[in-house]
């Protein structure tokens, strides 16, 4: 029995659920993508993220948001039979049509990415091409 319970903690999960479970787990980022009259606003959950860890860019018409965070605390207080450490990632990209990339703002708080991509006015000039 006592070494039924030193076993590492997931060993009981893949018992149950198979030995690839937790190997394949993917944990999803919440994401919301809405329309105003003037602009388009992205909200992505992030928990855990700083302002440091995450990127974000526009390019042509496409909104790219990148993040990455290691858990690096370190603690020798105890002599550990297992320990196990957190990274997180996010990777995406989303693609607009008529965003003015030149106003592009993000703002991050609590754990929540707000992307505020402005439209582009719609009085631009149009450009006429002549046919040959």
């Amino acid at each position: 029995m006592r070494n039924e319970m030193t076993r590492r903690p997931s060993t009981l999960f893949e018992n149950l659920l198979g030995d690839e479970f937790l190997n394949n787990v993917s944990y999803g980022t919440g994401i919301d993508i809405y329309k105003e009259d003037d602009k388009y606003l992205v909200d992505v959950e992030m928990p855990g993220f700083t302002k440091e860890d995450i990127d974000v860019q526009f390019n042509g018409d496409i909104l790219t948001i990148k993040a990455d965070h290691k858990d690096t605390e370190e603690k020798n207080e105890k002599d550990y039979y297992y320990r196990s450490r957190k990274h997180s990632s996010v990777n995406r990209q989303i693609r607009f049509a008529d965003v003015d990339e030149s106003k592009v703002d993000a703002v991050y708080e609590n754990g929540i990415l707000q992307v505020i991509l402005p439209k582009k006015n719609q009085e631009e000039v149009v450009n006429r091409i002549s046919i040959k």
